[in-house]
């Protein structure tokens, strides 16, 4: 019991906040630099007209402004949309891995059960992976994929884009 307020006061000793230290040097620091300055209202007036008058006189463009390299940007954009278009879509894919020999053997089993989805091995530095069709409905990706888990337990159903080239 004795032990207990032993510490009890120990505690309360070493918890006691310090005193704040009185030094005979005081701080001081001048801000007015950074206070802002009035200006007379003559002068206030002055730079108000000074301000109308850049406004009214005519705009001339800037040159080796952003805009034109972004309008040439686009306009590339735009060419190579004209070229195809991008529809969303899903795909299957069944293998994702860093061994080319297994991405090689997912292909050739897929070739084997699926060979109308076409699948195809992609690297994806530093993953092999095995994708198959390309479905716009997700009824029938959903259906394919189900048949597709039988013999593939871990192939997924992802959202991709295609790019679909008229002839």
């Amino acid at each position: 019991m004795r032990a207990n307020r032993l510490i009890i006061l120990m505690l309360l000793v070493a918890c006691k906040a310090a005193a704040p230290s009185s030094s005979s040097s005081s701080y001081t620091e001048d801000l007015s630099i950074h206070r802002p300055v009035m200006m007379p209202i003559e002068e206030e007036n002055e730079q108000a007209n000074s301000i109308e008058k850049q406004q009214t006189e005519p705009y001339t463009p800037l040159s080796g402004h952003i805009k034109q390299e972004l309008d040439s940007i686009s306009k590339v954009a735009l060419a190579q949309n004209k070229e195809g278009r991008y529809v969303d879509g899903y795909v299957i894919q069944v293998y994702s891995g860093n061994s080319r020999e297994d991405a090689n053997q997912a292909r050739s089993k897929m070739y084997e059960f699926f060979a109308e989805l076409e699948p195809k091995v992609s690297y994806h530095q530093p993953n092999f992976r095995v994708k198959a069709g390309k479905f716009t409905d997700r009824l029938k990706a959903n259906r394919i994929h189900q048949q597709v888990k039988e013999e593939f337990p871990r192939a997924l159903l992802l959202p991709e884009r295609f790019l679909i080239k008229y002839d």
